[in-house]
């Protein structure tokens, strides 16, 4: 189109937070996660992975997912689970019973609260599809074809008294709608606590359920978001679409 490969790889990297080498290689980890989760060796998963070196597939694997492919094993309390979607790559982990954790892969958190994870669970976190994972795959994709707004998944939710008080207050943001945070503030009853309540809305580790994304500035710009800004801007917009009623084909 006649611009400047700089030009796009920079315009690349502010609007997406990420390069297009990053993006390839995330691909490539994919790949060799889906063999682990699998039951293949880490060996397989280098090569589906199409690392030819093994030190460097290890220190991509942990760069990307705060731990070593070997210490991602199966049949572990908790379990981690890929989940694609049009707005990049997630990561749930859940036990039997609830999900844990989901996140955008490019998020800076995420190392850290999967090491967080593997150290409250003394080690028991690997690669697998449990019923909560594969539950919240299938609404998540109703919610990305703005089928559905409902989440529907059992959470666990790790955290405060406090903090457990605001991600209960960001569920009954209906979607397409945003609030600020000193709208909720006032909604749990602690009209000073603002910067508390952004604390508590940053440390959210379960993304789109938990609906962190819908808390925006109190002039109406957006505000931080551990996904990207340009993410938080999407999933605003499509949270509006789902609120346009459909067109009757009938009628």
């Amino acid at each position: 189109m006649g611009y400047d490969p700089s030009t796009i790889r920079r315009s690349f990297k502010r609007q997406f937070g990420t390069t297009f080498l990053e993006m390839a290689r995330q691909r490539r980890i994919r790949e060799g996660f889906e063999t682990l989760a699998g039951g293949g060796k880490v060996i397989t998963a280098q090569h589906e992975a199409s690392f030819d070196s093994a030190s460097a597939f290890r220190t991509a694997f942990a760069r990307l997912l705060g731990c070593l492919p070997s210490e991602l094993r199966p049949n572990k309390l908790l379990q981690a689970t890929w989940i694609p979607t049009p707005l990049g790559d997630m990561i749930a982990v859940s036990s039997r019973s609830h999900l844990h954790l989901l996140e955008f892969l490019d998020r800076k958190a995420l190392p850290a609260e999967l090491k967080r994870l593997h150290t409250t669970s003394n080690g028991e976190i690997g690669i697998g599809r449990l019923p909560p994972s594969e539950q919240a795959k299938s609404e998540l994709e109703g919610y990305f074809s703005a089928r559905s707004d409902s989440f529907q998944t059992p959470l666990a939710l790790n955290a405060t008294p406090f903090t457990r008080l605001v991600w209960n207050a960001l569920q009954t943001i209906p979607a397409g709608e945003t609030r600020s945070y000193s709208d909720i503030a006032r909604q749990i009853g602690h009209p000073s606590a603002v910067r508390a309540v952004a604390r508590a809305n940053g440390a959210n580790q379960i993304a789109l359920m938990i609906p962190c994304h819908r808390v925006i500035g109190a002039n109406g710009s957006l505000t931080g978001y551990g996904g990207g800004l340009w993410r938080k801007q999407r999933l605003i917009e499509i949270e509006r679409q789902l609120k346009i009623p459909k067109v009757n084909q009938n009628t």
